[in-house]
């Protein structure tokens, strides 16, 4: 007889699991803020179709969150996959951190085979393109210069955008629990 055999999971890996979980919650939640606030993610956003809601997460029923374009901003819908059109997974737990964690870039998640997307090609790429805009104000420097392919540059202005972002995301994470 061949049962399959139930394990619980190492605490490692709940660990893990965890920092990919709140990793992703405090994109979403940026990503929101970020539309609100940034010129560049704005123009970035402006050709997607009002109601295109995108999910990043893990495979296989792991923790995922989704945005949702609300006129000219997004909306982060909270966690799980809130009917997506474009779907960006990583294909287990570990290339999930070593994106979260600033070791590599999103480019080479997908260049290692660490990431894949279900939905329009055409899509995915201009999900990518929000989505670095949106690193670039939630991750420190010295990170950015490690995960980007060309670490970007900050006007002053812009500056101040990713200050007044980093005071909103933790008020605006806990707004987001009670949604």
């Amino acid at each position: 007889m061949n049962e399959a055999i139930l394990t619980k999971p190492s605490l490692a890996y709940m660990i893990k699991e965890f920092v990919v979980k709140t990793s992703l919650f405090a994109f979403g939640v940026t990503f929101e803020i970020v539309s609100k606030y940034s010129e560049e993610l704005k123009k970035e956003i402006a050709d997607w179709e009002d109601g295109r809601v995108f999910s990043l997460g893990l495979m296989n029923n792991g923790p995922a969150m989704s945005i949702k374009k609300e006129g000219d901003h997004v909306v982060f819908l909270g966690m799980g996959h809130k009917n997506p059109k474009l779907t960006i997974f990583f294909k287990n737990v570990e290339g999930a951190l070593l994106v979260f964690t600033g070791q590599i870039g999103s480019h080479m998640a997908f260049i290692d085979h660490r990431a894949n997307c279900h939905g329009n090609l055409a899509e995915a790429v201009q999900t990518a393109r929000a989505m670095n805009v949106v690193q670039k104000y939630l991750m420190p420097g010295f990170i950015l210069n490690k995960t980007f392919k060309a670490p970007p540059t900050f006007t002053f202005s812009q500056l101040l955008l990713k200050a007044w972002v980093m005071a909103l995301l933790t008020p605006y994470m806990v707004i987001s629990l009670f949604k």
